[in-house]
């Protein structure tokens, strides 16, 4: 019994320790916010917390619309299928706090396929994350990559098997977008991090290291969409 009392009295000591670290939390957050917009410390918060309120709100109806409209386009208005809590819970939250459009529609394009009954097995979990790591820089490029991928595969083979490797030349990327060396391959560090993107590896016929054939990785200069890309664009970023 001594035990339990003892448990019992550590257990009390620990809450209210949390609750004192909260307050001085809250009393340092707070004050800036006072110092800041030069109202007391109560009527600054709750500034701050109507606002925040209003903005995810307002970010809601915007991803509710989005998806009606994408559903509408794909023809699949009044037949959506119910999302598993797994995707759809953190799809909600995270599109909720997006404040840019562009990233955002790539929530409500997720949230459709997933609605979709032929395009909900095509819906990784992994697209979640990639998204979240995701600038609109980056989905420019995959946009341009795709569009040259379905030019050489054509639009009624995208879906046939494992997509053949299309490169893409970085000179012609960076002429298509204008944009930058540094912006480029800062994007495509990324999109290659989250498996998107690879480089091409060119095997180099006649010669052979080892017993294994030769290859050259062209890294920045020529890059090729995934397998896992190609899906995610399709799923996400394609309309």
């Amino acid at each position: 019994m001594s035990g339990e009392i003892v448990e019992t009295a550590k257990a009390t000591q620990e809450a209210a320790k949390a609750a004192v670290k909260g307050l001085e939390v809250s009393e340092k957050v707070g004050g800036f916010l006072s110092k800041v917009l030069g109202e007391p410390i109560e009527t600054a918060i709750g500034i701050l917390g109507d606002k925040l309120k209003f903005m995810r709100w307002e970010r809601k109806v915007r991803l509710v619309d989005k998806v009606q409209q994408i559903n509408k386009k794909r023809g699949i208005e009044g037949k959506e299928i119910p999302v598993s809590p797994k995707l759809a819970i953190p799809m909600l939250e995270n599109a909720s706090l997006e404040e840019n459009d562009i990233l955002q529609d790539l929530w409500a394009k997720l949230m459709s396929s997933a609605q979709g009954e032929f395009t909900s097995a095509s819906v990784r979990s992994a697209f979640i994350d990639i998204i979240k790591q995701l600038e609109v820089i980056d989905v420019q490029i995959l946009n341009s990559l795709f569009s040259g991928y379905v030019q050489a595969v054509g639009e009624a083979n995208i879906n046939n098997g494992t997509p053949r490797r299309i490169s893409f030349n970085k000179a012609n990327i960076l002429s298509a977008l204008s944009i930058t060396e540094q912006v480029y391959e800062d994007a495509v560090d990324n999109l290659m991090r989250v498996r998107c993107l690879c480089s091409e590896v060119k095997v180099m016929g006649g010669m052979s290291i080892g017993g294994e054939s030769a290859a050259i990785d062209k890294g920045y200069d020529s890059l090729c969409l995934t397998s896992l890309g190609v899906r995610f664009v399709i799923a996400c970023v394609k309309e």
